[in-house]
């Protein structure tokens, strides 16, 4: 995670696509999608 952190940093664009939330809450924002279907879309800073 902290390759991606500093990448990130850097100013490149990072998408990850997970079902771990542990994974998850290191994002800046999340898209959830169910059933091929945006259902949620949130921005952490």
């Amino acid at each position: 995670m902290k390759i991606f952190e500093d990448l990130n940093r850097d100013g490149r664009t990072i998408v990850r696509i997970t079902h771990d939330p542990g994974i998850a809450e290191h994002a800046n924002g999340i898209v959830r999608v169910k059933d091929g279907v945006l259902v949620k879309e949130s921005v952490n800073n």
